[in-house]
């Protein structure tokens, strides 16, 4: 498999597991646990997931600030 397609794999299977630990993945897409350290390393690395004591869990969406505060961050003139 591509990493290209393992990485589409990962988020796909964080995203319905919320969590997931390195040999599961490792596991479920037929690879070395070395190579999925390394592929969650890179999609950490992207800002795709976060890593923690050999768990890979989803980033939660950042909310998206409203208008007032962006207002409130504007320097006063």
């Amino acid at each position: 498999m591509l990493k290209k397609n393992r990485h589409q794999a990962i988020l796909q299977l964080v995203e319905q597991h919320e969590v997931l630990q390195v040999s599961e993945l490792a596991q479920s897409l037929d690879v070395s646990l070395e190579t999925i350290r390394r592929d969650l390393s890179e999609m950490q690395d992207q800002g795709l997931i976060l890593r923690r004591h050999g768990r890979a869990r989803r980033l939660v969406a950042q909310p998206q600030t409203s208008w007032l505060n962006s207002l409130q961050r504007c320097p006063q003139m």
